[in-house]
């Protein structure tokens, strides 16, 4: 069996990009092997509330993104042998310029990527496949068949979002094992990663035991940037049951 590939995400940027550094710093010296970063979007619409006010102070202070992108160029210098992931919305890859952006991925060694949106952002998911990046596809709690029917005619990885405050599971499917089943039977063949919800190793083991290749974790984690001994705790259960 294939070893559980489990991916932490930070929001960049607040309370400062150097004091969000300083922590994906601290995941790595404690056995990460992969990071997700996010930069800032001005319309995060399938963020929780903790993550839209992060993003909404880390703009109102830096207001565009090479800071970010400068900064996380510095911090792959010295720290060359994870695996990098970016996530970001469709405005911030419409200010950054697909160009730009591919450019910062080839020269980070960054070769999994998830762009938010439709339209001409498929085109931008289309360039960045050409240069060598695979791009994620993500599915919401309903599972819209247009998002399910993307995800079996590219043969992207899956995102699969667990729950959303306010929006109805499909066919009310809720729990991993069916929704992974669903996909499964949909056609969908790609490898599914868990997102949303996920709190502690339990619910990782859960999502393993579903079937799920992997999961992305990130606001437990953040919410305790401040209690550091709490966040070390939660990290150490989540790497454990990653390596169950």
């Amino acid at each position: 069996m294939e070893q559980f590939h489990l991916v932490y995400y930070i929001s960049m940027g607040e309370p400062s990009i150097a004091a969000s550094l300083e922590k994906a710093g601290l995941y790595l010296a404690q056995g990460v092997r992969a990071l997700q970063f996010d930069l800032p979007s001005r319309n995060p619409y399938r963020e929780n509330p903790f993550i839209r006010e992060r993003m909404a102070r880390a703009w109102a202070r830096y207001g565009g993104y090479e800071p970010f992108l400068q900064a996380l160029t510095q911090f792959r210098k010295a720290h060359p042998d994870f695996e990098m992931q970016m996530v970001s919305y469709e405005d911030v890859l419409l200010t950054i310029g697909t160009t730009r952006y591919i450019d910062f991925c080839k020269e980070n060694g960054i070769q999994t990527v998830r762009i938010s949106g439709d339209g001409v952002i498929e085109l931008a998911r289309k360039d960045m496949n050409a240069a060598g990046i695979d791009t994620l596809t993500f599915i919401d709690y309903d599972m819209k068949p247009q998002e399910v029917e993307l995800a079996r005619t590219t043969g992207r990885a899956v995102m699969l979002r667990n729950v959303r405050k306010g929006m109805a599971p499909r066919d009310g499917m809720v729990h991993w094992a069916e929704r992974i089943r669903f996909l499964r039977e949909s056609g969908v063949q790609a490898p599914v990663y868990a997102t949303a919800e996920i709190r502690c190793g339990q619910d990782l083991l859960e999502a393993k035991a579903a079937g799920a290749a992997g999961a992305f974790v990130g606001s437990c984690l953040m919410n305790l940037w401040e209690d550091e001994p709490a966040m070390l705790d939660l990290l150490g259960d989540l790497e454990t049951a990653a390596n169950q």
